[in-house]
């Protein structure tokens, strides 16, 4: 689905680059609802979009990540699909995890913290330093603590990834970034 843009500034590039933005392109196919989800078509529970940015330091080292994720359309209509993406670079081992579907995602609040939770698993493309990419699943959470992301008080925000062979980061505090649940509308 495409919002249209009422404005137009340079024909050509810029016209095109603003076209694309306007649009929501599905990361994933539809998938069915999980069990515990609390809704169903026409309602949601607040925080079916996250977006987050930033780094973590858990024992293992130094982790990187990027992701963006919008149940919206998949928890209120039949068929809906879950869009986005997620990007994490783990550093000792130069392994990189680059989303391919997201088929799962369930948000709530944070039990420790009070913030707000997702949690969201699917198929990823991983590479371990120069080695050839292959295909695993992950399981990905991200919790909001308040502003800003990687400073104490509330927070931080939370971030970790676990691959099914077993590799994990664990649910770790930002040391750098954000993570932010927008609210629905």
């Amino acid at each position: 689905m495409c919002r249209q843009i009422t404005r137009s500034f340079v024909p050509g590039l810029v016209a095109a680059v603003l076209f694309a933005w306007g649009c929501e392109r599905p990361a994933s196919p539809a998938s069915p609802k999980p069990a515990f989800w609390a809704g169903g078509p026409g309602t949601c529970p607040a925080g079916e979009r996250f977006t987050g940015g930033g780094r973590i330091d858990p024992e293992a080292g130094k982790t990187t990540f990027g992701f963006n994720v919008d149940a919206r359309d998949w928890c209120r209509t039949e068929g809906g699909q879950i869009k986005g993406q997620l990007q994490t670079v783990y550093h000792p081992t130069q392994t990189r995890v680059h989303s391919l579907t997201i088929d799962d995602f369930f948000s709530y609040q944070d039990p420790e913290r009070g913030g707000r939770c997702a949690e969201w698993t699917g198929t990823a493309r991983v590479k371990d330093g120069n080695g050839s990419w292959r295909q695993e699943r992950f399981h990905a959470t991200a919790c909001d603590n308040g502003e800003p992301g990687s400073s104490p008080g509330r927070g931080p925000d939370r971030y970790g990834i676990s691959l099914s062979d077993g590799r994990s980061t664990g649910t770790t505090d930002l040391t750098g970034g954000n993570i932010q649940a927008h609210p629905t509308h």
